[in-house]
This record gives C-alpha cells, structure tokens and sequence, in this order.
C-alpha cells in the first residue's frame, strides 16, 4: 500500500534487474532556467506517492526566488546538485510513480548553462542518483534495490560496484550518499529473526571496505507499515556526520503512518553502544523527519518535516545541528544543497 507520506513501500516490492545502460547522453527537453544563483532545489508542491506530479524547484533559504525550473509533467525524484553547481542530476518516473510496483524510472540531469535537461540513462530501472565529490562520477541504484553502480556524467560507461547478497541480513540497496571523503552510504534491507528493519552500511567506489554503520535500531517493522529503522541519510560537509531519517514507532496522530526522527551519528563502523543522537525528540517528537542533508559550511540541516499539529507548513524545513531551531522553507520534498551559493 502507499502511505500519505512519503511511504517508502520501495522495500516491500519485487526486486527489479538492471540489464544495461544507455551509451551517450540525449537532450529530451529544454525548460526556463534563471541567472539567479539557488540555494536550494526541492521536487514538489505534492508528496512522492501521491496524485501530483513533482516538477523541479530552486530557491534560497528563505523560501524567496522559488523559480519551477521542469515543466513537462513527469514526476521527478531526489535531485541533487553537481559539485560546482552547474548541473542537477535526478530520477524521472517516465510511467508510474513512486510506490507503484514496477514504475519506468531513469537517470536525468539538468544543465543551468542551456535550461536543457539530458537523459543519461535507457534501462527502465534507474533510480537515486547521486555525484561524486570531485563531480566526475554518479552513482546510482535500481528501483528494485538490485546494486550500485557507476558512470560518467554523460551517462557513458556505465558499470556495476556491487550488490545485495540476497541474504535475509542482506536484501536490497537503496538510498545512498556519497561523503566528502569517498564513502557511498546506502540503506541496507534486512529480514533476520523475523524482524524486518532498514540499517545503513557504507562502501568505498571500488566496491571494497564495505562496512556496517548502524544497526537500524531496536524495533521492527509491523506488517504494512513504512519500514522501521534508517533511511534517506546524508553526510555533513566533512563525512564524519551521518544524519538518517529514522522510522521508530506508528505516528501518535496516525497510526497507520510511522513516525520518523531526525538522527545524528558518527560515520565510524557500528558497534553495540554506539552513539547515536535523537535531534527531534525534544522539540519535534511527533513528527515525520525525512531526507535530511548537511549544509555546505556544516552548521545546518535541510529536511522534509511533516508535523499533524501543524498542517500549513509541510515541506521543505531547515534545522540546526542540534536540533533546536526549526524554520519551514517551502513545499516541497527532497531538498538539496547548492554547494556553491552563499548561505
């Protein structure tokens, strides 16, 4: 089932196989762009799951500039900036939509320069892109959790790092971030002891030194609920941070949804009793906290916030470090930094 918000019933679907990558890139749009540099880029006005389409925004902090930069009524997914702030790379869901079982989903990218929008993938499957540090690399997944893999930012050579075992402690890869100082973290799904639940590990882009992150927690995921445990997550400016979107409990307002915190923990390999920090549980402890990622100068947090006690103001929202100012943004979900605007 698809929840209101933000479900994530990706880990409850079939697993998809990745047959192969487009080679060179196409142009298949051209959309207005601004010569006003963004801070931030958001997929919105609706929720991934619901009846709108999520079309493509930028904007600053305080919610000014909001320029819709995608026009074409396609559904758009997760963007995030290049390093140097010229391109934006995200899925497109060219059939379906997310949460449907077997969507068309692939990897596209935006170019300022040109308002010209490239497809760099042709496989059906696509999905999470995400870029290198040095900008020279992306990586992405599947939309059935499949592996990792890697290309150039044309969409060329294309390849496999790595995949899920298929192991019950081991069965599928979404959501991934890549660190400052060149670690892929990933969401890892797991159904041990009858007990299913989402933990994070990371990977060097060699595929080697894979190592777990955290445990995701001490509770399992009830039947036909948003997993339990960490998903979403993002690193802070220097990799030594990792922020999760944590599924903990049924929401207190609505049970058939799960309630999600915004964590903080070291990106050190997990061992029991390691340190891991609750920034909504004093000031947001009955909220849904969703795909949190540390700002360039590391002192604040974008996020999707959705509080039942305060309706008007779901979306994209901007968080300290500690958790104890919190300041909505706009509509929107999915948010991300331009590295190379000014704060």
């Amino acid at each position: 089932m698809k929840s209101r918000l933000f479900a994530h019933c990706l880990w409850l679907l079939p697993l998809l196989v990745l047959t192969g990558c487009g080679g060179a890139a196409s142009t298949v749009a051209t959309v207005p762009t601004t010569a006003a540099k963004p801070q931030i880029v958001f997929e919105g006005p609706g929720i991934p799951g619901t009846t709108s389409v999520q079309e493509l925004f930028t904007a600053n902090l305080d919610g000014t500039n909001l320029i819709q930069i995608t026009h074409d009524g396609v559904a758009k997914f997760l963007a995030h900036f290049s390093p140097d702030g010229t391109h934006l790379i995200y899925t497109k869901f060219l059939t379906g939509e997310y949460g449907d079982p077997a969507p068309e989903t692939d990897i596209f990218s935006y170019n300022f320069a040109v308002a010209a929008e490239t497809r760099l993938t042709t496989v059906g499957s696509a999905f999470q892109a995400i870029w290198s540090p040095d900008g020279q690399q992306i990586a992405f997944g599947t939309y059935g959790g499949t592996g990792l893999y890697l290309m150039n930012p044309d969409g060329s050579s294309p390849h496999l790092v790595a995949r899920p075992s298929g192991a019950l402690d081991d069965l599928r890869w979404n959501d991934f971030a890549w660190s400052s100082d060149n670690w892929i973290l990933f969401a890892v799904g797991q159904n041990t002891n009858n007990c299913f639940k989402v933990r994070l590990d990371k990977i060097r882009p060699d595929g080697t030194s894979r190592t777990q992150v955290t445990d995701g927690g001490p509770n399992c995921t009830p039947a036909g609920m948003e997993q339990y445990g960490d998903s979403d997550p993002g690193f802070s400016a220097d990799g030594q941070t990792i922020y999760s979107s944590r599924g903990l409990s049924p929401l207190p307002a609505d049970p058939t949804q799960t309630l999600r915190h915004l964590y903080a923990f070291s990106s050190d390999a997990y061992t029991p009793g390691k340190i891991e920090t609750d920034l909504s549980i004093a000031s947001k402890p009955d909220c849904k906290a969703g795909v949190p990622k540390g700002s360039p100068d590391g002192t604040q947090i974008l996020l999707f916030l959705f509080c039942p006690s305060d309706p008007q103001h779901v979306g994209v929202t901007l968080t300290n470090t500690s958790g104890s100012s919190w300041t909505f943004v706009a509509t929107g979900f999915g948010p991300d930094w331009n590295p190379t605007a000014q704060p």
